[in-house]
This record gives structure tokens, sequence and C-alpha cells, in this order.
């Protein structure tokens, strides 16, 4: 099987996106893949891909007056990934673009639409390739859409399209006219692509159902996955946190989980830990030890597993604010998959409608509350009862291994992409005929 990544971010261990698409492909040969990309960032593993070609932002406006545009890349093997930190001048602009307010939208899908970026060397490229199946990672940027169909079109390959996130049900900037006005532009490129393309994958069950009543196409869900690590949660004692990341406003639900469980006064449960790099003052305001709650900062990835295993439970929460919870509606947190494969006992409050709340309860892979009312309730009936709190664990471990191992997906997306193959070839044949 040969398939062409089409993605924002190169394949990586040092990016969300970049191990995501390591994580689907890490049992492919080399040969097997070759990936078109935009992303500034230099190749660096070659252990599922060595072939790559490169258009970056600045190249594509470049472009629009006149330059030759694309790098080809080749990696005969690995080397060491190192995290960039960029300053000054190009760390502002960076900061500015991951706004995406409407201005920045309207803005990068106009240059990427005015440049030549399908050069005779892309061809080229693809050619020698010669891929069977094209694997489009999808964002919220229109031109990202245009570019696949682009591609797809050229070399008149199937397509699997993947989305890990949801811009379609959600627009980020509906407050503003040039807002919608963007938005309608990327639903009729999404649409053009979608009609196109064999099947869609997605990170959720709920996500898969909507996008199949959208648009009509087979839908499935690639959950977020996790490595097994060896493991040994703590069975008694007072230590509850939240590992990751402080947007959505989830310092809310924390900072009431942090009064609730001070203020139940259980031994030894004074209240919770929060570790996160996150350095914004707003979404840390109230995370205080007043209010039950101490910040512990960022750890190092390798300090993750260790510190987890020192608690009986750890938290996932989403706010209760109406607009968060649009913004959140088919999300589910890269945390959980790592929680339910090797963690204690997970603690999930926040509101029903939530994909990450309502997965787990159906499976009874957390202790799940879904009312503030409850909440205190709740944590005494958790923090006391060891043997539930076991009860949750063995469905958490059973779940993930039937939807978050890792091992298990590199099989689920060469089975999905044999599927377009098949089809192609079917219908090329009955075409024929």
């Amino acid at each position: 099987m040969r398939v062409l990544i089409i993605s924002h971010n190169v394949i990586s261990e040092t990016n969300n996106m970049g191990k995501t698409l390591l994580s689907y492909f890490q049992d492919f040969s080399p040969d097997e893949v070759a990936e078109f990309y935009i992303q500034e960032k230099e190749p660096k593993n070659a252990s599922v891909c060595r072939s790559f070609f490169r258009v970056t932002d600045r190249d594509a406006l470049k472009s629009v007056f006149g330059k030759r545009v694309g790098t080809e890349l080749t990696l005969d093997g690995s080397v060491e990934e190192t995290v960039i930190e960029a300053k000054g001048a190009v760390e502002a602009i960076r900061q500015y673009g991951r706004k995406r307010n409407s201005i920045v939208f309207a803005l990068r899908n106009s240059i990427w639409a005015l440049s030549h970026w399908n050069t005779r060397a892309l061809r080229d490229w693809l050619g020698r390739f010669d891929p069977e199946v094209i694997f489009f990672l999808a964002g919220d940027y229109a031109f990202m859409f245009d570019m696949a169909l682009t591609i797809r079109d050229y070399l008149q390959k199937p397509m699997v399209v993947c989305c890990v996130d949801d811009y379609i049900f959600y627009n980020v900037n509906e407050d503003s006219a040039l807002g919608r006005l963007e938005h309608r532009a990327y639903m009729k490129s999404v649409r053009r692509v979608m009609e196109k393309a064999y099947c869609v994958l997605t990170i959720s069950d709920s996500l898969s159902e909507a996008y199949h009543e959208q648009f009509g196409k087979p839908c499935y869900t690639l959950h977020t996955n996790a490595k097994r690590r060896e493991s040994r949660p703590a069975v008694e004692g007072g230590k509850v946190a939240y590992f990751g990341n402080l947007g959505y406003l989830r310092r809310e639900p924390l900072i009431e989980i942090g009064r609730a469980v001070r203020d139940i006064g259980l031994d030894g449960f004074d209240g919770i830990d929060v570790y996160s790099a996150e350095k914004n003052p707003e979404n840390l305001r109230g995370l205080t030890e007043e209010n039950g709650v101490r910040f512990r900062g960022e750890i190092p990835p390798a300090e993750v597993g260790p510190k987890m295993d020192e608690c009986v439970a750890i938290i996932h929460t989403e706010a209760f604010n109406e607009t968060t919870q649009k913004m959140v509606k088919y999300s589910v947190s890269t945390k959980i998959a790592d929680a339910l494969l090797n963690g204690p006992c997970l603690i999930a409050y926040g509101p029903e409608g939530i994909a990450s709340i309502d997965y787990l309860r159906e499976h009874r892979a957390a202790y799940v509350i879904t009312r503030p009312e409850d909440l205190r309730s709740g944590l005494r009936e958790i923090l006391t009862d060891a043997a539930l709190r076991g009860e949750i664990v063995r469905n958490a471990r059973a779940l993930a291994a039937r939807n978050h191992d890792a091992t298990i997906y590199p099989k689920r997306v060469r089975g999905w992409l044999q599927e377009a193959i098949d089809a192609a070839q079917t219908d090329a044949a009955e075409t024929g005929k």
C-alpha cells in the first residue's frame, strides 16, 4: 500500500498533530508513506516516512509574486528532534496567528488562494510516489481543503478524511460578520472534499454520527490513543489530581472540585493538585490553596505517570458555560486515553451532552458527576469507596483495550485505507464495463 498524507503538520514526536500521525502510521513501512505538508518544521522522524514535500506559508506568500516554491525532502534515517523556541518578531507573529480570529483566517486563506503552490516539482514528486490512496488530516482552514481536493483530482485516487476536532458545527468567530463569511467559505470547501471522500474518520462516536448525517459518508471513530506503561495506582491515600491544559474555562470546575474536597473534610483529603503548563494569568485565577487547589505547574512528560500513580483518583472536567459546551461538544480530551489505560480511578465532572462525559458514563469508565448540586455527595462516595474505585478502573482498562491502546490503530487505519482502495478499484471496473 502506498499512502499520501496531506496535513498541516509534519510527522513528528514533538507536537500533538505530528504525534497523532505517527501513532496512526507507526506500523507502516517508510516505503509505503509520503507526506505533503505546510509547516515550517523540518522532518526528523523517518520511522514511517522518508519522502516529504513542503510548501510553507512563507513560500505561498513569495509565490504570489512569481517565485517558484516547494521543497522535496528525503530522510535516510531519523535524527533527534528538538523544540526550538521562536523569539522576537517571529514569535509575535506566531502568537497572533494562534488567535484564529476572522482577520487571520481571511488573510491566510487569501494568500494561499493567490499562491502558485501547485508546481511541476510537486506534481513530479506525486507522480514518482504514485500513491494508491490519500489520507487527509483536516483542519480549520479552507485552503487546506482546496489543496487536498486539487491533489486528489490530479491523482484521481480515493481519499480518506480524518477530523480530530470539530470545526464544522462550531464557528469560533460566529459573532463577527467576517467570521460568518469565512465559515461559509470554509463549509463550501469542506463539502466539495466530502463529496469526493470515501469515508471520514473522527475522534468520537457522536461526531461520527453527526458527520454521517451531515455528509452521507461512512464515518468511523478513531479514538485518541495512549501507550501502555507499567503503572501501580495508589489504592489508599489522600491525593486527587488534575493533569492537562486549563483552556475552555476548566479552571472554574476545578475550583469547585477543590472547594468541595476541602469542605467535605475526609481524612487525608484537603484539596486537589493541578499539574499544567498553563501561563495565562486569567486561566490561573482562583487556583489557590484557599480554594482547595494546589497549582503545581508543569512537569516533564516522564514524570506524569509516576505522579498519577500517587493518586487514588484523577480528574477530567469540562465547564458548564454554554458557549464552552458548544466548543467542546464533540471533543474527547487526549488525556482520557492515558487515564483509562494507565491511571487510577477517573472522576469526570461536566455537563451532559459533551462527548467525553457521555462516553465515560456510557461505559462506566469513570465516576461521572453531571450536576453541580451532586458534586459534594458524589465526591464523598467515590473517595470513601475503594471497591467502587476498583470496579471503575477495571471498566476503564477494558474500554482502553478495545478503543485506546496505541497498538490497535495502525491496523484499523490500514483496514479503512484498503477499503477505500478496493472500493475505487470496484468502481473503476464497473465503469469500464
